[in-house]
């Protein structure tokens, strides 16, 4: 565990104007972790100046965002949240804890074989409402900073009046920022552009000739995680380091299940 002080910079995103960490911590997979080691990592996170924490509803099919609702009460004015909607999760599933387990490997091996399609989409405005409503319950907060269509594609078409009403939502203050989260999101940023206050998607998705994301994630995807070799450690410092000063008012949300790799990540934003 390094010892040293290590804190994270804020900065500032140029289209909304939203105070936020220059790392956040991404929570697909903390539902894998162990109550103690869950909140060890969320209140390490914190300390370390991570103010930015990232989920979504399809999560562990919810549980990521009761996982989150359960730090973030003592703290809520002090962290952003980003949360996203349109990939459906199973709720059942979700509310099994640890004991659903065995029913994720399987529906993983049925989407695998073709047997079984998930995660499905709806960007209705419907669906927005139910998973805005469930997201809020399970956050156990009155608000969210950003709310994100999560992972538009083709032939899952996102409509004006989606936009009309995350526009009378964000109105009456149930969300602050309207956004965009996954690999394409090209047509979304060109047609709504307008509408979106974020833009958030893979660090290796995006060219400065297309449009520059104010957040990003899935930095580290295909890499063998940091701590097993030095020279992997090394690819991790540079790619994290490159992903910094490619947008200097931007975010990184990175994803980590050990405390020691996050600190570890933290000293390598900061060039140590």
């Amino acid at each position: 565990m390094l010892t040293s002080k290590l804190h994270v910079d804020k900065t500032r995103l140029p289209h909304s104007g939203m105070e936020i960490s220059r790392i956040g911590l991404g929570l697909a997979h903390t539902h894998l972790l162990s109550a103690v080691d869950r909140r060890r990592l969320l209140h390490r996170a914190f300390e370390l100046g991570i103010t930015h924490f990232d989920t979504a509803r399809l999560y562990a099919d919810g549980m990521s965002e009761v996982c989150l609702g359960e730090f973030i009460r003592r703290n809520r004015q002090e962290l952003s949240i980003t949360t996203k909607f349109g990939l459906l999760p199973t709720p059942l599933i979700g509310s099994m804890g640890a004991a659903a387990k065995p029913l994720r490997k399987a529906r993983s091996v049925l989407n695998k074989m073709g047997i079984l399609r998930y995660p499905k989409r709806s960007y209705t405005q419907e669906t927005l409402r139910k998973s805005l409503h469930a997201s809020l319950r399970a956050l156990k907060t009155n608000y969210i900073d950003i709310y994100c269509i999560h992972e538009p594609e083709a032939d899952s078409p996102v409509s004006a009046d989606l936009f009309e009403e995350l526009e009378r939502i964000k109105a009456k203050g149930d969300i602050r920022w309207i956004g965009v989260s996954g690999a394409q999101v090209d047509n979304i940023v060109v047609t709504f552009g307008s509408s979106l206050d974020v833009v958030q998607c893979a660090e290796g998705s995006w060219t400065e000739s297309r449009f520059v994301p104010d957040i990003t994630h899935s930095l580290f995807s295909e890499l063998v995680p940091a701590g097993r070799h030095s020279g992997e450690q090394g690819q991790v410092e540079k790619l994290l380091q490159q992903a910094l000063s490619r947008r200097r008012q931007g975010s990184v949300v990175v994803q980590t299940r050990s405390v020691g790799h996050l600190e570890q990540i933290v000293a390598w934003a900061d060039g140590r």
